[in-house]
């Protein structure tokens, strides 16, 4: 057995240097000569010591010119199997081994072996001196250590003998063994890999075999020596067997490999997907040990990229190698094989070039320009060099690689012009800035990540003052002369992380993202007006301009683009209006252009003390079982004139106009009495009731919601208080203070939308919480958004951590309902169960929800029962 070659090592390269991916080294070339001339010593004295040299008293029936034929066509018998990517090279070298040692005289069979060995090396694989004298010498002592064990063991020669048999067997394992101890030092001193575990257990079944058959042709010769030439046509017609079904396999894996390779190209559209895809498929469609692809960088510079079992890897090649390839394929069209013993000086240069003993090259072309070459090297297996049938599977490679570079790159082309139009479309012409709708879109991107990280954005509007005047006065010309410097120096003179629009006219839009506070952002404001009042040249004019900049904040003023946007309208108005001293931000309370914002400011008071406003219930149910734990209580305003108001619009207005304390009075008592009611019909629902930061920072909060407790009868046990993590970080040790006070009263706290507000985590093992709410925006993007349930699961993983319950927002199907669950969430809440629903409602809706998730039970059950059964 000879060893494996996915490395480019074997048993006889071992004396003649690391393979490609292994560099020489000098010292390891000098132990190897040195094991040599040990090995030669040691084997002939050992042969001399015990005897060997002189002839036995039996007449001998093979001599040594017998042995050495023998050992000659074991070694051009020869086939490879293929093992984990490792190609083995099997010979009957162990049949002239145990025929030497049961038919021929000890000395006959040192002399005949080393003869023929040597003769096959020398004429067949034309080795190196140091090569051949290490491999010689490595013959030499298995064929010493064979015949100690042997004498060790009674050297028994009866060939009939079941003992002959095992001790014929022992010693040529351990002879193997040595030999394979022998080249697998020698090739960890030259640093080139070797796959032990695989070699040992392939030889654990090729020695019993290949020693088998050799006692069988032994008892053969030795009774009935006519009958080896039947053994002989056996194993001929086995091994000419194997190699038809070895190229069989190998030519269907080939067309298969090739196939797919054709399916990869043609729909790959990027030159260095192609790329990759080409030499990794040519390297395991060729059996080589690596794939390489040389490509023109300019006129004299070649790219190299490398790829083998180890990885990819590129590098720069010289002028040199450039200067080589069209030459080379003037002189060689096509695909051609070469070697190292190739008699063209101009092939041994291109093997050398590619670092390798034998390989095969194609040129890449261009619309019939040579752009570069692509090679396979060193061909896996021992005699299995490439051949014409290789160079035209490769050459078919090439091709389809060169047409699909090509498309490729016209791909490219075609993206580059199409990103230029798309440019084009996106950016304002005059002043190269972006334009108002890839400022929209930078805006929305920009929105949902404060909204994921739990920060505030800034968008301002700047106008330039003046600007009228210098168009009427001076010309349209100078103006836009005007507007081309200030766009420079706003894109160049102001901070990377600030993004800057052209709106039209003398409008300009400026986002600011992860602002800290405002303060940050006037400070930003302040720089850019100062940066854009230096005087501007324009024909020797010195003009002098200035801005005005307003600015509006997510989330405080908006959650939206355009409303912040129009929000900034108004706050840049009201800095030219001298508010500001040039940098202004919006005022909802002088938001001259809401006045509904300030009608229902102004009317919420009477509407608490007029009945208009009502509570609604959503029901909050455990994913598991499907029962219901409790409700929310979310606040309508019906106006008598503006119809059904929402939440979000009246209660930033309670904040702002300070009836925030009235208003939570009102959803308190009502929320109260309601959870006493359903705890005297025998129910066990709890009332979540929504907290603001006014409510936090008041000092009396707690000892009024103690009175309504009182008031009400309501069990503060069935209270929770949903608070947002904005609420809670305003003022943190005030804050943590109430809610500890309020935990003390028996009622439980939930951290609401957790994940979208400013970060909490350092404080949620300070807080007296229980629960927390992952917000509905996460939950709903589940679906489509890998990152959002990503989101889902670490807060689930944090809670459990904490010990803390977790209810999702925003179910709004079954496969978010079934997904939490398997998340691990503990409740769900959303528009799957129910939407919010009066009081008189909640008993007729819980008993179709139970009935609706006892049948789903039922089914699953059945289900499963059937399955089982």
């Amino acid at each position: 057995m000879k060893y494996p070659m996915s490395g480019g090592t074997e048993r006889d390269d071992a004396a003649s240097g690391p393979s490609s991916t292994a560099p020489s080294s000098s010292t390891a070339s000098r132990r190897t000569v040195a094991l040599a001339v040990a090995l030669t010593i040691t084997s002939l004295a050992v042969l001399v010591q015990f005897g060997f040299v002189s002839r036995s008293a039996a007449d001998p029936m093979l001599s040594w010119w017998m042995i050495a034929v023998v050992a000659i066509t074991a070694e051009m018998m020869v086939f490879d199997v293929e093992f984990r990517r490792e190609v083995y090279t099997f010979t009957f070298s162990e049949v002239v081994l145990v025929l030497g040692l049961l038919l021929a005289d000890p000395i006959q069979l040192v002399i005949g072996r080393f003869v023929g060995e040597a003769i096959f090396l020398i004429v067949r694989e034309r080795q190196m001196p140091r090569k051949l004298a290490l491999n010689l010498s490595a013959f030499l002592a298995e064929t010493t250590v064979l015949l100690s064990v042997h004498r060790m063991l009674g050297a028994p020669t009866d060939v009939a003998d079941p003992r002959t048999w095992l001790v014929g067997l022992v010693s040529v394992a351990v002879a193997d063994f040595v030999g394979f101890v022998l080249v697998f030092q020698v090739v960890r001193w030259h640093g080139a890999p070797i796959a032990l575990r695989s070699i040992l257990t392939i030889g654990l079944l090729t020695v019993p075999v290949n020693t088998s058959f050799a006692l069988v042709v032994a008892i053969l010769l030795d009774h009935q020596p006519w009958a080896t030439l039947l053994l002989g046509g056996v194993a001929a017609f086995l091994v000419l067997a194997y190699r038809s079904y070895a190229a069989l396999r190998q030519r269907f894996k080939s067309l298969t490999l090739l196939y797919e390779f054709t399916r990869l190209v043609s729909g790959a559209q990027r030159p260095d997907a192609i790329l990759e895809a080409m030499l990794t498929q040519a390297k395991d469609l060729l059996r080589a040990e690596r794939a390489e692809l040389w490509v023109y960088e300019d006129e004299t510079t070649l790219l190299r990229i490398r790829v083998s079992d180890e990885g990819r890897s590129g590098g720069v090649l010289d002028s040199a190698a450039a200067a080589t390839i069209e030459p080379w394929f003037r002189a060689n069209p096509g695909a051609t094989a070469i070697d190292r013993s190739d008699r063209d000086p101009a092939g041994v240069s291109m093997v050398h070039l590619l670092e390798a003993h034998d390989c095969i090259v194609a040129p890449i072309t261009e619309s019939g320009r040579i752009v570069g070459l692509v090679a396979v090297a060193n061909r896996l297996g021992e005699v299995n060099h490439f051949g014409d049938g290789d160079c035209t599977m490769f050459a078919t490679l090439a091709n389809h690689a060169s047409v699909a570079l090509e498309n490729g790159r016209l791909i490219d082309r075609l993206h580059v012009e199409a990103d230029e139009r798309q440019h084009q479309a996106m950016h304002d012409a005059l002043t190269g800035l972006p334009n108002r709708v890839f400022f929209g879109e930078r805006l929305r991107a920009e929105l949902v990540a404060s909204v994921a990280g739990g920060t505030a954005i800034a968008v301002g509007l700047l106008d330039l003052d003046g600007f009228k005047e210098i168009n009427d006065t001076l010309g349209h010309q100078v103006g836009d002369d005007v507007l081309a410097e200030v766009a420079r120096r706003l894109r160049l003179g102001i901070d990377a992380d600030v993004h800057v629009a052209r709106l039209g006219g003398d409008e300009f839009a400026l986002l600011l993202p992860r602002v800290a506070d405002r303060a940050a952002v006037e400070a930003a404001g302040r720089a850019i007006r100062e940066e854009i009042s230096r005087p501007i040249m324009v024909d020797g004019l010195r003009i002098h301009v200035t801005a005005s900049i307003g600015f509006a904040m997510s989330p405080d003023d908006a959650f939206d683009g355009p409303t912040l946007l129009q929000r900034a309208d108004v706050a840049m108005y009201r800095a030219k209006s001298g508010t500001g001293n040039g940098v202004s931000f919006y005022e909802a309370t002088t938001d001259d252009n809401s006045p509904r914002r300030l009608e229902l400011a102004s009317g919420l008071r009477g509407a608490i003390n007029e009945g208009q406003l009502s509570l609604l219930y959503q029901p909050k149910s455990r994913l598991d079982t499907g029962e219901v734990v409790g409700f929310e209580a979310l606040v309508r305003w019906l106006h008598p004139e503006l119809g059904l108001l929402m939440p979000d619009e009246f209660i930033p207005l309670a904040e702002r106009a300070g009836s925030i304390s009235e208003l939570t009075q009102y959803v308190m008592r009502v929320a109260f009495q309601q959870a006493g009611a359903w705890r005297a019909a025998g129910r066990s629902w709890s009332v979540a009731v929504n907290v603001s930061t006014r409510n936090l920072l008041d000092d009396n909060f707690v000892d009024s919601v103690a009175a309504l407790l009182v008031e009400t009868g309501c069990e503060p046990s069935r209270v929770t208080f949903e608070i947002t993590e904005t609420s809670m970080m305003s003022d943190t040790k005030r804050t943590i203070d109430i809610m500890e006070s309020l935990a003390d009263l028996g009622i439980r706290l939930s951290v609401d939308d957790f994940g979208t507000g400013y970060s909490s985590l350092m404080y949620l093992q300070q807080l007296p919480v229980e629960e927390i709410k992952i917000d509905k925006l996460f939950v709903r993007q589940m679906r489509d958004d890998p990152n959002a349930e990503a989101i889902v699961r670490s807060v689930l993983d944090l809670a459990r951590n904490l010990d803390l319950h977790v209810v999702g927002e925003g179910v709004e199907d079954r496969y978010l309902w079934d997904r939490l669950g398997q998340l691990g969430c503990t409740i769900g809440q959303g528009y799957f169960l129910a939407r919010p629903m009066a009081g008189a409602d909640i008993d007729q809706w819980v008993e179709t929800w139970e009935a609706s998730c006892a049948a789903d039970r039922n089914r699953t059950l059945v289900g499963v029962a059937r399955s089982v059964a």
